[in-house]
């Protein structure tokens, strides 16, 4: 089952949305601020701002950093304008929730990898890469520093589908390992009937031949345990693919069995 169909009612509320009026960008919201900068002749200065809290403090919304700029009327007010990077977001949100650098690519209990949180991202948002979502104002008075952070409704929402699709994850990751397992038993089951029947097999004498066999002959029908396991056939053989090794062992348990009963 795709992923987008685990989650129809956040994707349809989000199709509606973009469908809506245009929600406000970061710099309308931050309008306000902007025009009170224009009103008091302050000069605005775009800067990378960097450990802006460190010290003492302030944060404000946008009328009330306005209201400030009115009243303490500063010279300087530092701008910092930042542009929207989907994949980085998506790595910072796995990372936030407990997800290692190491498996961002790879399936795992945890967190979902990279590629299925950009599975759920709606075309939208997928194409919004470079364009504005947050917008700092910082200037400092008297040993205070005022600071309004600006994000654009858009970026939050995304978040939100984000922080929830990582939140589900770890249900929809046992449900669907269940399921490939069982389906995975099955067709085990099904090809280990096939060797087991095959007089090759049959005849051919201890373990590494018989595995030597499938291998030629089967092979590129077994999967690779999706865990990278590695087992041994048997006691100083060399370490092979866990279902590999499974499937030899199972198709040699059915032509034991069978001998044993005639």
């Amino acid at each position: 089952m795709s992923l987008r169909n685990m989650f129809p009612s956040k994707l349809e509320r989000l199709t509606m949305c973009i469908n809506e009026i245009e929600k406000q960008d970061v710099e309308t919201s931050a309008q306000p601020v902007a025009t009170m900068i224009d009103d008091i002749n302050a000069k605005c200065v775009d800067a990378e701002l960097i450990h802006f809290s460190d010290g003492c403090a302030v944060y404000l919304d946008p009328e009330a950093m306005a209201t400030a700029l009115s009243v303490d009327r500063p010279s300087v007010v530092f701008r910092n304008l930042e542009t929207f990077d989907l994949d980085v977001l998506v790595r910072s949100e796995i990372l936030s929730a407990g997800g290692r650098a190491s498996s961002l690519n790879r399936r795992n209990m945890v967190t979902p990898t990279v590629a299925e949180c950009l599975e759920v991202i709606p075309p939208a948002d997928q194409i919004r890469a470079g364009q504005p979502y947050r917008m700092i104002y910082a200037y400092a008075k008297e040993g205070l520093t005022r600071v309004c952070v600006v994000y654009a409704e858009w970026h939050l929402d995304l978040v939100t589908l984000i922080e929830d699709f990582i939140e589900g994850h770890e249900e929809r990751f046992e449900t669907s390992t269940a399921s490939e397992a069982a389906q995975l038993a099955a067709f085990f089951e099904q090809l280990a009937e096939e060797i087991a029947n095959d007089e090759r097999f049959v005849r051919a004498r201890g373990l590494r031949k018989k595995g030597l066999l499938v291998k030629a002959v089967w092979g590129e029908r077994i999967p690779p345990d999706p865990q990278m396991r590695l087992t041994r056939l048997a006691q100083g053989e060399e370490v092979q693919d866990w279902n590999f090794v499974h499937l030899v062992r199972q198709a040699n348990d059915i032509v034991d069995q069978r001998q044993m009963t005639q």
